[in-house]
């Protein structure tokens, strides 16, 4: 059990529990209003421009620079199965690790690590990593990481307990197709 206690969930809180059944959508059913949306938002970078690599890429990063858990948790097991080797990923989970033998990974790495350090990415980790991303992928870096920082703040603010394991993330990306989201 969680030092922040869980909400009871009503009829109401119960269905949308159960489109995304994890703790972080329980703990987020205190809100009001806002669960459904996060999560559409949140999964809408399932479908964006950068590849799914390297989004499983930079929320690993997140998780491991911020401490977080329960991101890892979520996501180490999607970034293997999107092309991250395991060599990399744990180089990836290690907040020390910088540099990689790939120029971009390093490039995304700094970068990733100076916005969730300084909130907020110095210049110079900025254009290191438009040498290797156009900009409409670092607008979506960006925000993916950002999006991430609040999530990592959230579960660990309020303490929330990890799962028992990952999301299933091919059936979470399929549900997603037959809703039209």
């Amino acid at each position: 059990m969680t030092v922040f206690p869980y909400p009871e969930l009503d009829a109401e809180k119960e269905a949308v529990y159960e489109l995304f059944p994890i703790n972080l959508t329980r703990m987020m059913l205190h809100t009001q209003g806002q669960t459904l949306p996060y999560w559409k938002y949140a999964l809408s970078f399932r479908n964006a421009k950068i590849p799914p690599v390297v989004r499983e890429r930079v929320i690993v990063r997140v998780g491991a620079v911020s401490d977080c858990k329960y991101q890892l948790v979520q996501h180490k097991s999607e970034a293997l199965r999107t092309g991250t080797s395991p060599e990399v990923l744990a180089a990836l989970i290690n907040p020390e690790h910088q540099e990689f033998g790939d120029p971009s990974l390093s490039a995304l790495v700094a970068y990733v690590d100076s916005l969730v350090k300084n909130i907020g990415a110095r210049q110079d980790t900025l254009d290191a990593l438009r040498k290797y991303f156009p900009d409409n992928e670092v607008a979506e870096i960006t925000l993916l990481a950002g999006t991430y920082v609040l999530c990592a703040a959230f579960l660990t603010s309020l303490q929330v307990p990890l799962d028992d394991g990952p999301v299933d993330w091919a059936a979470a990306d399929a549900y997603m197709k037959k809703e039209g989201l």
